[in-house]
């Protein structure tokens, strides 16, 4: 064993070498008190004179305090401006910073006559604008902040910061300042929250209210003015301190959310309980009754987005289409909520909703125009050109015709023509899941929709985007990441066509895309390269921002890479070794963005050294396995100790002093990140995978041994050459539309669990739900006098318990041409297995094959509604891995 794991151990060595980020977190080099200009032409301040307008208002003071605070974070000392002796109060080390609307400050209004500075109109720089700008007066530099009111106050306090440098004593500007800030969008906000599920997979710590305040804050800064909040009362922390900030609230309450008797229950699409039937007189009347109540308890919240569908909704045959009763009910309950909270706006989502209910929607909307619902919410689920996950169940192919930009656009164009003109469109982007999500990578193939349609082949460049398995294995859906060019494509498609964005999150592992979304909503016109460096900058300083961002951009190209020989995993540790060493004390000071990126890498690399591994362990026992087979005069022995010698090798643990530093090294991040701002990277503790079938090797290796000679022959000679189906046969992955040339009917299957020590070729399989035929194969040019054997690879999922109660398939029927194969045949479940038959001599004596599956006959059950949810929730008719036709001797 030691001569096959030398070199590996070499390479491993050498490798790991390229991750000496050891010590970083300790390295704090010193950097010198810089005097006089700095910063390409800056000037160092050591104090901020603050002249602000005189209030009594309580907003206003708040974001002067936040101000304080946060220059008081930077070391930078602050006072306000003394009137009566504005000369002795000024040091050269002193900015004076004016800041206000003119029009309550006598001040400011006589600096921007002085200096001929345009006040602010409803055009320039409009509402929650301001303008940034530095002029000179004969007592030296003042820095003007010209705001129209009181949130252009909040953001132009959020520019002064971005435009700041953190320096070891105070802060430095450029010399030269002047930036307009105007917002683009009414509406622009996010979720805020620190996430229920990547808290309980990395066991962080949870955050304290003041923690959360602060991001919340933070995004402000960056440029939100709403935020979504649970059905919270009056006296909520969160809700009394977005309002202190004079920000707008957001609840997405579900509109047949509700209790009742067990005969109003709604049949919701995806299997979920706590939801009524609004068709039911007496069940809609309990949902008013009970959102009433609701109402009655709750803060006054600025809008409020009825959620259609992922957790809601009703698919009964009394509901079709549901998007008749589901707009009826959101009108009744808006009506209810605003005789209690009369300036709370109300959109209706369309989340999951088929065409019929949009259609039914739409129409509503245009002959009730008046409505006091303002618009529809679009958000994942609610593209009818889009086969993302989170899928409709049909489609629009008719908008393909001329698509103009394609699916990404095509159908938000469509509702904003379908609207009333006084109705709009309101996004709800998920920015926070890296795959199986509205605009995320693609982890498996397309899946048609109930009327088995596909979209065309010239747009599907979003589909195409596909992350390597094995990080897919490794990380949940709401794992660090940032893809900062492909959300910059996607905003400049979609957000021409809505009031703005109330952006969806589960977690703060998302920073980059939230804020990114943030900046892009005043200025669309930026280039995702401008914002990216404006991000580093910000949060990591000038003298880091390009290293980095050059390191986040990687990142983003990484998370599509084959992983096992990317070259871009090394480059981006040496970058971020690089931006660290850059970085001056005072960003690196509490830094858990540079953490949370660290990490990242690190566990990048454990990923595709683990991979590496597994595939050259699988590549040498493969190897030895086949010497031991060509071996003249074969023997048995030499073929049980080669097997022996392989299981043993293939159980040995995987690491090395290298690794285990490495890991070590990226949990110590992970622990001062979590420590700093209770985040940390899942990936870590979820790195003991199988990615290349280790597990399903060894297992047959097991089995091997209890084989007499005739039999372990041919059972090593499978191993040995899997997918090789012998002279004249044919081999197909069914689940890699590109390795199965022969499948004919069949989807790529995405739901369901199966269990790790299977081949990457086992888990994935092509299916069929309830049409007729399953699952089906042709064959073509084969040799009419030759006899045909097949043998498949099969097994069925697991599913989560709520699913489980609607999936009872367990079986199928297998046919050759009209001649049955095997009827009911029972499909393992988890673990797959091999079944093989005897094609009959009559299928192939004319040169064709078809060989297709059957589902079983009593699925599914029920009428139209239930097969829905049975379709929705993971149902198969038929399934198979992998299919070898083989040419019998």
């Amino acid at each position: 064993m030691a001569k096959c794991c030398g070199n590996w151990q070499a390479i491993r060595t050498k490798v790991i070498q390229l991750a000496g980020l050891c010590v970083l977190l300790a390295a704090k080099p010193a950097v010198p008190a810089p005097s006089g200009p700095i910063d390409g032409g800056g000037h160092l301040w050591t104090e901020v004179v603050i002249d602000a307008q005189e209030t009594s208002e309580a907003i206003p003071r708040n974001l002067l305090a936040v101000l304080t605070e946060r220059l008081g974070e930077m070391g930078v000392k602050w006072r306000y401006f003394d009137e009566s002796t504005p000369e002795a109060s000024l040091s050269s080390k002193s900015l004076r910073l004016v800041i206000g609307q003119p029009q309550q400050h006598p001040r400011l209004l006589e600096l921007c006559r002085r200096h001929r500075l345009p006040l602010p109109s409803d055009i320039d720089p409009g509402p929650e604008g301001y303008r940034l700008v530095s002029v000179q007066e004969p007592t030296g530099p003042v820095l003007l902040a010209i705001v129209s009111d009181d949130r252009g106050l909040l953001y132009a306090i959020g520019e002064l910061l971005r435009q700041m440098v953190r320096q070891p004593q105070g802060m430095s500007l450029p010399e030269r300042v002047d930036v307009r800030g105007v917002a683009r969008f009414p509406i622009r906000g996010n979720i805020t929250h620190q996430g229920v599920t990547i808290t309980e997979l990395t066991g962080s710590r949870k955050w304290t209210e003041a923690e959360h305040q602060r991001a919340i804050l933070d995004y402000a800064l960056a440029g939100a003015n709403t935020f979504e909040l649970d059905l919270v009362g009056p006296d909520d922390p969160t809700y009394r301190f977005i309002k202190s900030l004079g920000l707008n609230t957001l609840v997405v309450p579900v509109a047949n959310a509700g209790q009742g008797p067990e005969a109003w229950r709604a049949m919701e699409a995806i299997g979920r309980g706590g939801y009524l039937c609004p068709s039911i007189p007496e069940a809609r009347a309990a949902l008013v009754k009970q959102h009433v109540a609701r109402f009655q308890r709750m803060a006054a919240i600025d809008f409020v987005h009825w959620k259609s569908a992922d957790g809601g909704g009703c698919e009964c045959d009394r509901c079709q289409p549901y998007g008749l009763p589901f707009i009826e009910l959101c009108e009744e309950l808006t009506e209810a909520l605003q005789r209690t909270h009369p300036d709370t706006q109300a959109f209706v989502g369309n989340q999951k909703l088929d065409n019929a209910s949009e259609r039914a929607i739409l129409d509503y909307f245009q002959r009730h125009p008046q409505t006091p619902l303002q618009g529809i919410v679009y958000g994942p689920g609610s593209n009818a050109m889009g086969w993302m996950p989170g899928r409709r169940q049909d489609h629009r192919l008719d908008l393909y015709r001329y698509a103009r930009m394609g699916q990404i656009d095509g159908y938000l164009r469509e509702l904003l023509q379908q609207l009333p003109p006084n109705k709009h469109v309101l996004l709800f982007t998920d920015l926070t899941h890296w795959v199986y999500s509205q605009y995320g990578l693609m982890d498996h193939d397309l899946i048609a929709d109930r009327d088995g349609h596909l979209p065309p082949a010239w747009d599907r460049w979003m589909y195409d985007q596909r992350p390597d398995p094995a990080m897919r294995q490794v990380y949940d859906r709401r794992t660090f990441h940032a893809r900062p060019r492909a959300y910059h494509r996607i905003f400049q498609h979609v957000m021409r066509y809505a009031i703005g964005d109330v952006a969806y999150s589960e977690g703060h592992h998302d920073h980059l895309n939230q804020w990114i979304w943030q900046r892009l909503m005043w200025d669309p016109h930026q280039s995702a390269e401008e914002v990216v460096r404006a991000y580093c900058r910000y949060h990591f300083g000038p003298e880091a921002a390009e290293t980095l961002a050059e390191a986040i951009f990687l990142h983003e190209q990484n998370l599509t890479q084959p992983i096992a020989d990317n070259r871009g995993i090394d480059r981006f540790m040496q970058l971020m070794q690089q931006g660290w060493e850059a970085m001056t004390e005072p960003y690196r000071r509490g830094n858990y963005l540079w953490l949370q990126l660290a990490q990242k890498g690190a566990v990048d690399k454990l990923i595709q050294l683990r991979v590496q591994d597994q595939q050259h362990r699988q590549s040498q026992v493969l190897q030895r396995l086949a010497t031991a087979l060509e071996t003249q005069p074969a023997s048995r022995q030499a073929l049980i100790e080669s097997m022996q010698w392989a299981t043993e090798w293939l159980s040995e643990p995987f690491g090395s002093e290298e690794t285990d530093r490495l890991e070590a090294q990226a949990h110590r991040w992970g622990e001062a990140s979590d420590q700093l701002f209770g985040v940390r990277n899942e990936g870590l503790f979820n790195l003991d995978q199988d990615f290349v079938g280790l597990g399903w090797l060894r297992r047959e290796l097991q089995r091997g041994l209890t084989l007499d000679d005739e039999r372990l022959w041919q059972h090593i000679q499978q191993i040995v050459g899997y997918e090789d189906p012998g002279d004249g046969g044919f081999y197909d992955d069914a689940g890699d539309p590109e390795r199965s040339p022969h499948l004919v009917v069949g989807w790529p299957f995405g739901d369901g669990m199966f269990s790790g020590s299977n081949r990457p070729s086992q888990r994935r399989m092509a299916f069929t739900t309830d049409q007729e035929p399953g699952v089906t194969f042709e064959y073509h040019d084969l040799d009419p006098q030759a006899r045909y054997r097949v043998r498949m690879s099969l097994m069925r999922p697991r599913y989560r318990e709520r699913f489980a109660n609607w999936q009872t398939q367990t079986s199928q029927s297998i046919y050759a041409d009209q001649f049955l194969l095997a009827e009911r045949l029972e499909l393992p479940e988890y673990e797959a297995e091999f079944f093989e038959f005897d094609i009959p001599a009559e299928a192939t004596a004319d040169g064709h094959l078809r060989l297709w599956f059957q589902k079983q006959p009593d699925i599914p059950k029920g009428p139209p509604s239930q097969v829905t949810v049975w379709r929705n929730t993971g149902g198969w008719g038929t399934l198979v891995s992998e299919v070898w036709l083989m040419r019998r001797p």
